[in-house]
């Protein structure tokens, strides 16, 4: 059987040391257990989004002097305890902005004049011909098709191989 791309016969099978299967995570969880994580996310979910929203509720119910509903662990004294963190909360971010902001001018005045990139020139079609070991009309045809059947294989053997093969 041999194989076949877009209806058209591969003339060559090339085989491969490489298996996508290696590096995929793949789910193979049973139902039920999946069943029980969304049930328990859903929850997690309802919950951090009901503590939100009694938050801000909270914090404009005792601003304004509203009705304050109080649950098991939703009450005056939570909302209180945690308006005590605001200004640490505050603090914290404004020190944050500040010490950024600082870094960053000092990366921009130690910094800011060098020009260490460099960028390699472009490669042109008579190293990929020479590389590849093709004709500058396959080139051209490569570039212009859609779909590719290669004669032989043009990669060369230890290409995307990393250290594997190095020693």
């Amino acid at each position: 059987m041999k194989a076949e791309i877009n209806g058209r016969e591969k003339p060559h099978e090339q085989k491969v040391d490489y298996n996508i299967d290696d590096h995929l995570i793949v789910g193979h969880q049973k139902k039920w257990k999946r069943v029980i994580e969304l049930i328990l996310t859903f929850l997690a979910w309802i919950l951090m989004l009901s503590y939100l929203v009694y938050e801000i509720y909270g914090d404009m119910a005792i601003d304004h002097g509203w009705y304050l509903p109080e649950f098991v662990v939703y009450n005056r004294a939570m909302i209180e305890e945690t308006r005590l963190y605001y200004i640490f909360l505050l603090i914290a971010f404004l020190l944050a902005f500040v010490i950024l902001i600082i870094w960053k001018n000092y990366n921009r005045v130690r910094f800011g004049k060098l020009h260490r990139r460099e960028f390699l020139p472009e490669v042109t079609d008579e190293e990929l011909v020479k590389k590849f070991e093709i004709t500058p009309e396959q080139l051209k045809q490569f570039r212009e098709e859609r779909n590719i059947v290669l004669e032989h294989n043009i990669i060369p053997k230890d290409l995307g191989m990393g250290y594997k093969n190095k020693k």
